[in-house]
Order: structure tokens, then sequence, then C-alpha cells
């Protein structure tokens, strides 16, 4: 299952998970 929330540049992967919702 693909995020789908997010804005389409935001596909970086971050390390820190600050603000988005950890994918648990």
């Amino acid at each position: 299952m693909s995020k789908r929330g997010r804005k389409r540049k935001d596909r970086r992967k971050k390390k820190a998970n600050h603000g988005k919702r950890p994918s648990a």
C-alpha cells in the first residue's frame, strides 16, 4: 500500500519522522 495523503514531492526517505505519522 502506497502512501496516499502525502504530496508528490515528499517521496525521498527521511530518517527523522517528524510531524509525519509513523507507518506502524
